[in-house]
């Protein structure tokens, strides 16, 4: 059972829950317990900003490329050892990495009552994070990229993924979201580059501090956070009001 006494709740039927290095099996199960909370409520949208302890998780598969990329996509092997726990899950994509420097964001949601297309919730979601990196940290080069879905950082002499999103959806409920490489891991960074997270070399993987050439303290993480949750709830909120009014009309 939820209890929505536990959740921040800066606006009417959106609530917010942070938590710093979860473990990844227990943050699923609440997102479960959560995706049947909303179906029962569907009014309700609950937001999870959070990270994991080292681990690696399996989605469903590759997503498919045209002919023409610029890079092969190499599947997981899973005869592969690994350093760190592999959990397979119900999201698209391939293998991906969580370490406790990500910024990682679970939006649970109904679809129906939000009116939301799921593709157009994750572009979204990038969108309002590619901006803010460039407001917080005057960073620019950061880019969409739809074949390799995700936020990218393309250089003069490099290309760098800095964040990958894959959202499934359980009875129009959406869950699991988006992880940006937030702080550097050299551990977790040595580990992929014997595996290829969404298919790609693990050396395309980068992280803002080492783009950034500093370090980031935790309270611009902080920063981030919530400078994130008050955009996403700017861009949740015509779709809230318009449910609000169906609920008063009903």
């Amino acid at each position: 059972m939820i209890d929505l006494t536990l959740f921040e709740n800066p606006i009417e039927n959106i609530y917010i829950l942070k938590k710093w290095n979860w473990d990844y099996l227990e943050a699923e199960k609440f997102q479960l317990e959560c995706v049947d909370f909303v179906y029962k409520n569907p009014h309700i949208s609950i937001l999870i900003i959070c990270s994991h302890s080292h681990c690696f998780t399996l989605g469903r598969g590759l997503q498919k490329i045209k002919e023409t990329a610029s890079f092969n996509l190499v599947d997981f092997d899973q005869e592969t050892k690994l350093p760190y726990p592999l959990y397979t899950i119900k999201r698209g994509g391939g293998l991906t990495f969580h370490y406790p420097g990500q910024f990682v964001f679970y939006p649970i949601l109904s679809l129906t009552t939000t009116k939301l297309a799921i593709y157009d919730l994750m572009l979204s979601i990038m969108e309002i994070v590619k901006n803010l990196i460039q407001i917080q940290f005057s960073f620019q080069g950061v880019e969409i990229k739809k074949d390799f879905l995700g936020l990218w950082f393309d250089g003069k002499f490099s290309s760098a993924k800095i964040a990958s999103i894959g959202l499934a959806a359980n009875r129009y409920i959406t869950y699991h979201g988006l992880a940006l490489n937030f702080l550097n891991d050299k551990p977790m960074f040595d580990a992929l580059k014997s595996v290829h997270p969404c298919g790609l070399s693990g050396d395309i993987y980068k992280d803002l501090e080492i783009l950034l050439s500093r370090k980031i303290s935790l309270e611009d993480r902080e920063r981030f956070c919530t400078n994130f949750i008050d955009l996403f709830i700017e861009y949740l909120k015509p779709n809230h009001l318009m449910i609000e009014r169906q609920r008063s009309s009903s």
